[in-house]
């Protein structure tokens, strides 16, 4: 039932997220979703959760594989790529889970689902300390928090924000977005 309910997110958007579809996607009756879940919150927050949960997993088996090449620089435009790509491959996913996070009650989900997140960018963290030598900053992990945080938050407005300030004050080409992120990643990884 949650692999149904991240389909229909991923395809429909938190407004499409209705009982009939999810239930229909898992091949059950509305009624089984209500036997297992209170709400329908209750279901998208265990849904959101399970898909949180999967995402670190897997980043813990291949971040350092997927993320780091020879150089900082390759490296920084390899994340670019990553966090592109993973915003144009499920904007519909993505935003409903920024947008259920800001308007659930629920303060308890919002804080698990927060950590999750962190978790993942202390992954990307970890694997860009490789070159902790070539970090100007006086406090190397603090530097690659913040590049990586002003990174993701770059690529989740444009990409799923078309109304965005990157749209209007930098309306650039994905490509050349991708490539003045990793020049200004590095940039401010190498400034005193």
């Amino acid at each position: 039932m949650l692999a149904a309910t991240i389909k229909v997110l991923d395809e429909e958007g938190l407004e499409g997220a209705v009982i009939p579809k999810i239930a229909a996607a898992a091949k059950v009756a509305p009624a089984s979703v209500y036997r297992r879940f209170a709400d329908k919150d209750a279901l998208l927050r265990s849904a959101f959760l399970h898909m949180l949960r999967k995402s670190n997993e897997t980043n813990r088996e291949r971040i350092g594989k997927a993320l780091l090449r020879k150089t900082l620089e390759e490296s920084a435009a390899q994340l670019m790529n990553s966090l592109l790509e993973q915003y144009k491959r499920h904007p519909r996913l993505l935003r409903a889970l920024a947008k259920f996070i800001e308007t659930d009650t629920d303060q308890d989900f919002a804080t698990e689902s927060k950590l999750y997140v962190a978790e993942n960018i202390s992954l990307v963290v970890d694997a860009l300390l490789t070159f902790r030598a070539e970090i100007e900053h006086r406090f190397p992990r603090r530097a690659l928090q913040f590049a990586v945080l002003t990174a993701a938050s770059a690529a989740e407005g444009y990409a799923l924000d078309p109304s965005s300030m990157w749209h209007v004050v930098a309306p650039v080409s994905e490509k050349e977005l991708k490539a003045e992120l990793a020049r200004s990643f590095v940039a401010y990884l190498r400034h005193r």
